[in-house]
């Protein structure tokens, strides 16, 4: 049907057309396609909680059932409404998985898929832009312009203004990850409270750091790398920003996942780069896969599971901080790949 861009995005979300069902969502900054994916959500259901409405499903699922999909796409609500089906990590690989979908009834069904970077000539890309009920959203890192939107629309949703330099500072530091960038930005408004006074540039120094450098999937990287200093300089960083022990075992947990099935298929004498693919991987990841594969089997990727597994039990019953249990599981699976 179309693509859009940023004003068409922002007049949806205000005014949603009922006539477009299905939305793709893709492009590098990971931050970004996530924030528009879920406003794209919202404008069908009242809260991404009920899941009576709601329904998300990672893609790379879909290979060992691919009949759930349609059994989400063609339930009705029970308390009537719409619903919204939301598809995570898709890639070329999963088109032929997604077609049925798009020929279902949705008079009542958004679907929102979200994908990593594709290029326009892409199947998955083709195949919702081909749609007459279909739309595509590209997601591109953050240019200097849509910091400063950012930093204006933030800023000024709380009723706060910022001196040229703090602003000036903000734009050179925060990242090109759209989330963490208004990560950063709600923490500064947090830390004005009542003050409304412009914001100065001892202000943002004290509270913004380079987000860029503090991209919370340092951590996950590091731990699958093997690369320990860099682990324990990230986890430092994260639960000093108030990041969530948990958050960061289920992460891993969703990665070592999609990394064990891979494995699988390599034990079997797939190449990895296919059985990359064939774990519903998602592009923009590929290469890290790749990393993080060498010198592994499905056993390892096994071990490196339970590991988190029981770590997660392990916050939610014993009673230890969870932070120490968090980090000693963490580096428990970086000395396993750093030995490799």
């Amino acid at each position: 049907m179309a693509e859009f861009k940023a004003a068409q995005l922002s007049n949806f979300l205000k005014k949603p057309d009922k006539k477009i069902r299905v939305f793709l969502v893709y492009g590098q900054d990971e931050g970004l396609v996530r924030e528009r994916s879920k406003a794209l959500c919202l404008t069908a259901v009242d809260s991404l909680d009920d899941p009576f409405c709601y329904s998300e499903i990672a893609a790379g699922d879909l290979s060992d059932d691919p009949a759930r999909l349609m059994d989400e796409v063609t339930a009705i609500s029970m308390m009537g409404g719409e619903r919204v089906v939301r598809i995570r990590g898709a890639g070329n690989t999963h088109t032929n998985l997604l077609k049925p979908a798009l020929d279902a009834d949705l008079s009542n069904t958004l679907i929102v898929i979200e994908a990593g970077d594709l290029k326009k000539t892409a199947s998955l890309v083709k195949l919702v832009s081909g749609a007459s009920f279909g739309v595509i959203i590209a997601c591109y890192k953050d240019k200097a312009q849509d910091i400063t939107a950012l930093i204006r629309e933030v800023l000024g949703n709380a009723g706060l203004s910022a001196n040229t330099d703090a602003v000036e500072y903000l734009r050179q530091n925060l990242g090109g990850d759209r989330a963490l960038s208004r990560q950063e930005l709600d923490k500064l408004v947090l830390y004005k409270g009542d003050d409304t006074t412009p914001i100065t540039l001892d202000d943002v120094r004290t509270m913004i750091g380079d987000s860029s450098a503090e991209n919370v999937f340092d951590v996950i990287d590091a731990a699958l790398l093997g690369n320990i200093p860099l682990l324990e300089k990230s986890l430092n960083k994260a639960f000093f920003s108030g990041e969530s022990p948990i958050a960061f075992l289920r992460m891993i947990q969703n990665q070592l996942k999609q990394l064990h099935k891979a494995a699988l298929f390599m034990d079997r004498g797939v190449s990895s780069s296919e059985a990359i693919k064939k774990a519903g991987i998602p592009f923009f990841n590929q290469q890290k896969a790749t990393m993080q594969l060498s010198g592994k089997n499905a056993a390892h990727m096994a071990t490196s599971l339970s590991i988190t597994l029981e770590a997660e039990m392990a916050c939610k019953t014993t009673g230890y901080p969870a932070e120490t249990i968090c980090r000693r599981a963490l580096l428990r699976i970086a000395m396993a790949n750093r030995r490799r």
